[in-house]
């Protein structure tokens, strides 16, 4: 059996944002186009890169809005109290099988969630209030006091699992082995410091730079297969970069999924 196979590529022509893998097996993927201030929302699968919905747009907000989080069915959003300012407000939640506003509260914003309740916040000057609501329907339950108060409940709500995903190391001074088969593939290579890599027993997943003008690098993806002693993927992640920057590459499950030249997310499955 091949060791790796292209599952599907997504590519709509704008700056992929983000993406985020939910319950239900799939990816939410939150695309801008920076000119023209617009930001869609799609939702495919995650093995197959079927269509559940997409370029969605929500509140007639055209791009000042982000995604805060999925769990079970659902996907909460938020908008920006200012443009261009990092404070959130706002709990949007939507359905992850349709697409479809589910409910939306006004007044507080998101702090936290699990599968059955939303935690969010109103924010005073001097404090703030929590509150839990239903997942379902927004409705508030309960007031869980101000922060001294609510601090031992929500220091309990249950952290996401996150034992299936496997994300990059920076290649460190003191990873000799994984620069040695690295160099096996680059050659003699300046950038080497900037490497990114996931290892296997079988596999070492890395990216390099080469310079390919005095002010431009490419970026590539390479799996190399340490049983066979050779590549056995190279990718382009950018074709064209100034400087080295983090990148975008993870695992999970059995699944590779990268950003390609900021608007292609791409998925393979690794067979081992």
């Amino acid at each position: 059996m091949t060791k790796i196979q292209k599952l599907f590529s997504f590519n709509q022509g704008r700056n992929i944002w983000r993406i985020v893998l939910t319950d239900l097996n799939q990816i939410v993927i939150e695309e801008r186009d920076i000119q023209k201030k617009e930001v869609f929302f799609s939702c495919i699968d995650r093995i197959s890169g079927k269509l559940f919905w997409k370029d969605k747009t929500f509140l007639e907000e055209k791009f000042w809005i982000g995604i805060e989080g999925t769990r079970s069915k659902y996907l909460i959003l938020h908008q920006f109290e200012k443009p261009d300012m990092p404070n959130h407000k706002k709990i949007i939640n939507v359905d992850l099988l349709t697409g479809e506003l589910l409910w939306l509260n006004e007044n507080l914003t998101f702090y936290d969630m699990d599968e059955n309740f939303i935690y969010g916040f109103s924010q005073s000057f001097e404090s703030r209030e929590y509150y839990k609501l239903a997942i379902e329907n927004g409705e508030v339950l309960s007031n869980l006091g101000d922060e001294n108060q609510s601090r031992p409940f929500l220091d309990s709500i249950r952290e996401r699992d996150y034992s299936k995903y496997q994300f990059t190391n920076l290649i460190g001074q003191s990873d000799g082995n994984q620069k040695e088969l690295i160099s096996k593939v680059t050659g003699s290579n300046p950038f080497l410091n900037f490497c990114e890599y996931i290892e296997s027993d079988e596999l070492l997943i890395f990216n390099f730079y080469d310079k390919i003008s005095p002010q431009s690098l490419i970026n590539k993806l390479v799996v190399y297969d340490k049983v066979e002693g050779k590549p056995i993927l190279i990718e382009t992640l950018n074709a064209s970069t100034p400087a080295p920057v983090p990148d975008s590459f993870f695992i999970y499950d059995n699944e590779l999924y990268f950003i390609k030249d900021k608007i292609e997310l791409v998925a393979y499955q690794i067979n081992l």
